[in-house]
């Protein structure tokens, strides 16, 4: 349940060819720590290019996070995405419903996030493919400390035990 479909370094290495051969037309992501810092509203310009592409190819991006829809909403205002707000991850009840909502088929969407036991674990309970980006930035909110000390020890097994584990520069970039 702890184990991504793939690990890349960031969001952005996801290229529109590779997710329209893998019939992909959502994008479920985590907000902190995978789209921007944590601890702040501040994008970089590649973010912002990056979203415009999956825009124009039709690919809808949907934030999925723990924060409030204010908090959410305040951070990607004039970002082209959907929010999910107050998911409660890593339980996957909010993503499922959101899915059966909006009739979107789970084969199509890939949930991209930076923790494993929140994101990569919901993810792959719902039923999604996932990804797992590293961090944005090196510090985490306390609360998120805790899950990575826990994470860490099961990141090491599972890179132990498969060698497609690793982080990779895209989609495509597998043993």
């Amino acid at each position: 349940m702890f184990k991504p479909y793939v690990m890349l370094n960031r969001i952005t290495d996801l290229e529109v060819s590779d997710l329209k051969e893998m019939n992909i037309t959502t994008i479920m992501t985590d907000l902190d720590n995978t789209l921007l810092p944590w601890n702040s509203n501040k994008y970089e310009l590649t973010l912002r290019k990056w979203l415009n592409r999956m825009n124009r190819a039709n690919i809808e991006v949907m934030i999925v996070s723990n924060n409030s829809y204010e908090r959410v909403e305040k951070a990607v205002t004039d970002l082209p995405v959907t929010i999910v707000a107050r998911a409660a991850k890593p339980l996957p009840f909010a993503i499922i419903h959101h899915l059966m909502e909006q009739k979107i088929d789970p084969s199509s969407v890939l949930f991209v996030g930076d923790q494993v036991m929140t994101d990569v674990l919901a993810g792959n309970m719902a039923g999604l493919k996932t990804v797992l980006v590293k961090p944005i930035v090196k510090t985490d909110a306390k609360k998120t400390r805790v899950n990575r000390f826990f994470e860490r020890p099961i990141l090491n097994f599972i890179q132990k035990h498969d060698s497609n584990m690793y982080w990779k520069d895209s989609l495509n970039d597998r043993d």
